[in-house]
C-alpha cells in the first residue's frame, strides 16, 4: 500500500472526492432498451468491444460481461463507481469495458446500448468530460448514433435526450450536514436544474455525509454549459463547506478534534466494524485529515473506504462470507491499513 507521502492531492480533494462524466447513447439500427432482443444486445457488445480496442488507448480495456462475473465482483465494481447499480439490473446482457487506470469506462446494454464515462478525483469535470467525448467520437466514426438534429441524441429515457451528458461530483459535506443545512443547500440547487443525491445516485441514501451532485437537463443545453453550471455551484458549496469547517474550529477546536479523533481510535482497535459504522468513522477521519489532525492522504482515505465495502470485500476473501465475516475482515483490514496510511 502507498505511504502518505506517495499521493497527490487532486483539485478541492478536501471536499470533493471525485468527478464523473456520462454520455448516453444508442446505435441507430438497433431496437432501443425495450425491444433489445438478445440478438441485437450482443450485436451492441460485439460492436462496441470492437470500436474500443481499435481506438489509440484500445488495449488498456478489458470487457467484462456482467453474466460471467460473481456477484461480489460486479457489486465491487458499483462501489468503486465503475458502472451503475442499473447496469446489475440486465445482468444476462449487459458488459463493461474498464480501463486499466479506472478512468474511462464503456458500460453496454443498460437502459441505453452504450454510456461513456469519465471518472477522475477531485474537482475534474473539465477533463472527465474531455476522457468520455474523445471515446464517443472515436466509436461513431465506426457506428452512427441515433441523433436528431432538433432533439440532439436520442435516448430511451427522454430526460437524457439532448446532449445525452450526465456529470457529477461527489462531495464530502461534514460540517454542513452536521450544521443543519442540507436543506437548504438542497433548495438552492434545485432552483439552478441540479440535484443532490446520495452515494450512488438515484435512490441511494447518503452515507458518511457523501452526496453526488448532478445536472438534471440535458435538453437545449450544450456540454459546456453542463459542465459549467455544475462547476459553478460545486465551487460555492466547497467554499460554504470550508467556511462551515472553519467555524466549528474556531468554536470549539477541542471539542472537535475529540470528536473526530475518537473515530479514528474506533477504527484502530475495533474488532467488529458493520459498514454502517465504519461510513460514519470514515467522514469523522476524513474531516480530521482535511483539517490538519489526522496526517493521512485523502486519496489513500477514499480508496480504502471502497476497498471495505461488503462486495470488495467478497472479491478480497475469494469466496462469498457472511456478515459477520465481513464484520471481522473489515475490522482487520483497517487496523493494518490505516496503520500503513497515517504518519505519525
Amino acid at each position: 500500500m502507498k505511504t502518505m507521502y506517495e499521493y497527490v492531492l487532486a483539485p478541492d480533494q478536501d471536499v470533493v472526492i471525485s468527478s464523473r462524466v456520462r454520455l448516453s447513447r444508442n446505435y441507430e439500427d438497433l431496437p432501443f432498451s425495450p425491444k433489445l432482443t438478445p440478438e441485437y444486445a450482443e450485436e451492441v457488445v460485439e460492436r462496441t468491444a470492437d470500436a474500443v480496442f481499435k481506438t489509440e488507448n484500445g488495449a488498456a480495456f478489458t470487457l467484462l460481461r456482467m453474466s460471467e462475473l460473481e456477484e461480489d465482483a460486479r457489486s465491487r465494481l458499483v462501489e468503486h463507481h465503475l458502472i451503475s447499480y442499473d447496469l446489475l439490473k440486465f445482468v444476462n446482457r449487459s458488459a463493461a469495458m474498464v480501463s486499466s487506470a479506472g478512468t474511462v469506462t464503456v458500460m453496454l446494454n443498460e437502459e441505453d446500448h452504450v454510456r461513456f464515462q469519465g471518472l477522475l478525483p477531485g474537482l475534474q469535470l473539465e477533463r472527465s468530460a474531455e476522457m468520455a467525448l474523445k471515446l464517443d467520437e472515436a466509436l461513431e466514426k465506426r457506428y452512427p448514433f441515433a441523433f436528431d438534429h432538433q432533439w440532439g441524441f436520442l435516448t430511451a429515457c427522454p430526460a437524457n435526450t439532448g446532449t445525452g451528458m450526465r456529470a457529477s461530483v461527489i462531495l464530502h459535506l461534514p460540517a454542513i450536514s452536521g450544521g443543519g443545512q442540507m436543506g437548504a443547500v438542497m433548495q438552492t440547487i434545485a432552483k439552478l436544474g441540479l440535484t443532490i443525491r446520495g452515494l450512488y445516485g438515484e435512490g441511494s441514501e447518503a452515507q458518511g455525509n457523501l452526496y453526488q451532485l448532478s445536472n438534471q437537463a440535458t435538453l437545449g443545453r450544450s456540454e459546456e454549459d453542463v459542465i459549467r453550471a455544475l462547476s459553478a455551484a460545486t465551487g460555492q458549496i466547497v467554499e460554504h463547506e470550508r467556511k462551515m469547517r472553519e467555524d466549528a474550529e474556531k468554536k470549539d477546536m477541542l471539542q472537535l478534534q475529540d470528536r473526530l479523533m475518537r473515530s479514528w481510535g474506533e477504527l484502530m482497535y475495533a474488532r467488529l466494524m458493520t459498514a454502517k459504522e465504519f461510513m460514519h468513522r470514515y467522514s469523522d477521519i476524513r474531516y480530521a485529515a482535511s483539517m490538519g489532525y489526522l496526517h493521512a492522504p485523502l486519496p489513500g482515505l477514499d480508496t480504502l473506504m471502497m476497498d471495505v465495502q461488503p462486495g470488495s470485500l467478497g472479491v478480497r476473501a475469494g469466496k462469498l462470507i457472511s456478515p459477520r465475516e465481513s464484520e471481522i475482515l473489515r475490522a482487520k483490514i483497517l487496523r493494518e491499513e490505516l496503520q500503513d496510511l497515517v504518519a505519525e
